[in-house]
């Protein structure tokens, strides 16, 4: 997620529209989507409105159908300041909220969790990383937290440059995580660590790409799919697809500030927000174009 200091978008939430654009469908008029996520039928976008690092209570969360029609343009019931990662658990829906993860009953809307990590001041990405287990990323600090939803504790998992995005392979065991680089230079990499290891070390995966990653998801067993928004005023993003057995990466070409994405294993479609333009775009896997 791009760190700035000054608001995305001049006043507050303006009509959304829905169009269908050949093989990709887009949702406009968010206010800085920053992460998208897939509960059954329904999706959930995030949007900061305004600084990403600033307690302002301009943030909000938005209810979608899956072919990314609104139904509901504020889902939340309390104040978020700048939401960016989301997860679910147990028909909760846990979002990063600068220094605290707040919870959301995804029927309701309703609060139930609260949570605030001690000393953050850029809590990025969520997964689930177990039955009430969450991996959190802080990206100021460089760190990746695990958090326990049922007794509220956490602990330090371990540093990744510019900590970003993060996913779960619950087969192995693995936590992944993607980095912005130190400082958000744009090279962040790639890597990984056993979940139930007790250091706290995240191994590099080998030849790994470097970029200024964001989102993270598995599309199968072997493979993760990145976005890059490759430097932050670049007028073009990347999605990459890294190969876990052969250490090789697929490079896409993509329009610039692709954030928190999610990937739909079902569908083979990507839920993209983009940034800059304010709006999610759901394209098919087979649509990507090699660069």
């Amino acid at each position: 997620m791009k760190k700035q200091q000054h608001a995305w978008i001049m006043g507050v939430f303006i009509t959304i529209s829905f169009t269908s654009l050949r093989a990709q469908q887009v949702t406009e008029g968010f206010a800085a989507p920053e992460s998208v996520i897939k509960n059954g039928n329904k999706l959930f976008v995030s949007s900061i409105n305004g600084n990403p690092a600033e307690k302002d209570g301009n943030g909000f969360i938005s209810e979608l159908s899956a072919d990314g029609k609104v139904l509901q343009q504020k889902f939340q019931k309390t104040v978020l300041n700048a939401p960016k990662g989301m997860a679910i658990i147990n028909n909760i829906l846990y979002v990063t909220d600068i220094d605290r993860i707040v919870g959301f009953n995804t029927s309701s809307g309703e609060q139930a969790f609260e949570l605030t990590i001690d000393g953050a001041g850029f809590l990025n990405d969520l997964c689930k990383a177990g039955d009430n287990q969450l991996a959190v990323t802080e990206s100021m600090g460089n760190k990746v937290y695990l958090v326990n939803t049922a007794d509220k504790k956490y602990s330090f998992a371990g540093t990744v440059a510019g900590a970003n995005g993060v996913t779960y392979d619950a087969k192995t065991k693995q936590l992944f995580a993607c980095g912005m680089g130190d400082q958000m230079n744009g090279k962040g990499k790639l890597y990984v660590k056993d979940i139930n290891s007790k250091d706290t070390v995240f191994t590099e995966l080998q030849n790994s790409p470097t970029g200024v990653f964001d989102g993270l998801e598995l599309t199968d067993d072997n493979h993760l799919l990145v976005s890059d928004w490759v430097s932050f005023t670049s007028d073009k993003g990347r999605l990459i697809v890294y190969d876990l057995k052969v250490h090789t990466s697929a490079i896409y070409s993509y329009e610039a500030g692709a954030a928190d994405i999610t990937y739909d294993k079902a569908t083979k479609e990507i839920y993209i927000p983009q940034m800059p333009k304010n709006r999610l775009v759901i394209v098919g896997m087979g649509e990507l174009k090699k660069e």
